[in-house]
């Protein structure tokens, strides 16, 4: 499995047992005739210089366990979507600036575009998942720190910064587009995927700010937060290899769902939903 050599011991560790103990059994029912051409872009956040986030003890960070999810969600998309082709921003552990995020998933054409990440909070203390579209405007003080810390820009206040006047630009060009519709469409997706499969967990829902990722990106675009790294619950479903399998399986079938909406009209075999017997 690419990338695996570089991720450190922990998440390695866990992604070894998976590949260990052999690919998922099969999906029962057909898999997906592909009329057109689709591509996917799983962004794994951060990498190399750039660690993002840390759990509280500091020895795994954010730009493992997004590379490690970015790894499962790939693996099950494959299985799932067997014509589809899957690409990763980066498979190893390497610095990648965010200009060039948006370049690979625009020069090739993307369907979709999905940047993984984990959350912190600067008292340590909140906990759930939440999935964010591109806005000028954050739709809470809390949306736009998370949107500061990911932009890498500590500097800024809250809500404002080199970040917003462009993005305001952008936000005009995708609300006279479909593709902030079915930006929303897939964010709710990934909501009700996770809900479905941690409802013990909290659910922070759908929410926008100006994340310099999704500026520029020329297709439908969400940046999903898996879980808060620094906060011990939510740190404990990251690194167990099963929950962190569940959560790659919500994401690959929020974007089933989304080659549905975006295949409707269109006559297609869609496989079975994944399940604990089948390995998601």
């Amino acid at each position: 499995m690419p990338g695996l050599a570089s991720i450190p011991s922990l998440v390695a560790a866990l992604l070894a047992a998976r590949v260990s103990a052999g690919s998922p059994t099969p999906t029962t029912g057909p898999r997906p005739l592909l009329e057109q051409p689709y591509t996917v872009v799983l962004d794994a956040g951060h990498g190399g210089s750039n660690s993002g986030c840390a759990n509280a003890h500091g020895d795994v960070h954010e730009k493992d366990v997004t590379l490690a999810l970015a790894i499962e969600v790939r693996e099950i998309l494959r299985e799932r979507l067997p014509h589809a082709e899957i690409v990763l921003t980066r498979d190893d552990d390497r610095t990648l600036a965010l200009a060039d995020r948006v370049t690979r998933a625009n020069e090739g054409g993307a369907d979709v575009f999905v940047s993984l990440h984990a959350n912190a909070s600067p008292r340590h203390d909140q906990s759930g998942f939440e999935t964010y579209v591109l806005d000028a405007q954050a739709s809470s003080v809390d949306a736009a720190l998370t949107a500061r810390r990911e932009n890498g820009s500590p500097g800024s206040a809250p809500g404002s910064g080199g970040a917003v006047p462009q993005a305001q630009s952008m936000v005009e060009q995708l609300r006279a587009s479909a593709h902030r519709n079915a930006a929303l469409a897939l964010a709710g997706a990934i909501q009700r995927e996770q809900a479905t499969r941690f409802p013990g967990r909290s659910d922070r829902g759908v929410r926008q700010a100006a994340f310099d990722v999704l500026l520029g990106i020329k297709m439908p675009a969400v940046l999903f937060e898996a879980a808060f790294l620094d906060h011990g619950r939510d740190a404990a479903v990251l690194l167990d290899a099963e929950q962190r399998r569940s959560i790659a399986a919500g994401v690959a079938e929020a974007l089933i769902e989304h080659y549905r909406r975006s295949q409707r009209g269109r006559t297609i075999a869609v496989p079975a939903r994944c399940s604990a017997a089948s390995g998601c």
